[in-house]
């Protein structure tokens, strides 16, 4: 299981990096993903961290958000975790179900954002990341072989993930949510925080059968980045995601609740 850390030399720390990205108007979208911030009462699970009397005044997000339910906020999953005793990563698949290949263009665009969330890693320490992040049996590659030419990324969301609906409307037992589109060229690397558009990227989390204090499970993000950000992507410039593991929301969320 992923240990919460809180010295490290590889770059900010979670709890600091989720909490510095919140300064500017840009980085309150992925602000509002730090401990600071607080799901929405409806949420079945809230944070390990006490609740502030005074909760801080945060203006709504004008797009259409939903945010991806961690799994034991799910009924299909008995409000457990998907496999007690074992950690397994939270990864939810959108309709398409699609493979996509990664270019070598789409492959810097996704080492570009690592690089951006977590400054200060050497050199050396970020390849042996992101080697073990990309290794062929890794939740995001799902066995294609990067060493090998076979880089594939599947349609995958995590739970946590807060994402950009486009009507807001259900599609059958789906709605549509904006994706990155990888029969296009890659958007230029962000140069800060504040310039990533998190509703079209989302946080590797992994879940647990911890026992938070408010009766939920912690949920932990990837142990090979300390901001282990990953692109949302598809074939078309959007996807669908099934009306039951998502819920609506107003702001962007926080992708953890250790």
């Amino acid at each position: 299981m992923p240990k919460q850390r809180n010295d490290h030399p590889r770059g900010f720390s979670r709890r600091d990096f989720l909490r510095l990205a919140g300064v500017g108007a840009g980085a309150a979208v992925i602000g509002a993903c730090s401990p600071r911030g607080t799901l929405l009462a409806s949420m079945t699970a809230e944070a390990a961290t006490p609740t502030p009397s005074v909760q801080p005044t945060m203006t709504p997000d004008p797009r259409k958000l939903c945010f991806v339910l961690w799994d034991h906020q799910l009924a299909m999953y008995d409000y457990k975790p998907r496999r007690p005793g074992i950690p397994l990563p939270e990864t939810c698949p959108l309709y398409s179900g699609a493979r996509n290949p990664l270019t070598p263009a789409w492959q810097e665009y996704w080492r570009g954002i690592l690089k951006v969330c977590n400054p200060g890693m050497s050199d050396e320490g970020f390849e042996q990341s992101w080697s073990s992040l990309i290794h062929p049996n890794r939740a995001f590659t799902n066995f294609s072989n990067p060493e090998a030419g076979d880089f594939f990324m599947g349609n995958l969301t995590c739970g946590g993930a807060t994402h950009e609906m486009v009507t807001g409307e259900p599609e059958g037992r789906y709605t549509r949510v904006y994706t990155l589109n990888t029969k296009r060229d890659p958007p230029p690397i962000p140069e800060t925080v504040e310039d990533i558009d998190i509703t079209r990227h989302f946080f590797g989390t992994t879940g647990s059968d911890v026992i938070l204090p408010d009766g939920s499970y912690a949920v932990y993000g990837f142990p090979q980045f300390e901001n282990c950000i990953v692109p949302l992507v598809s074939r078309e410039d959007t996807d669908l995601i099934s009306l039951e593991r998502i819920k609506v929301v107003t702001n962007i969320q926080r992708p953890y609740n250790t």
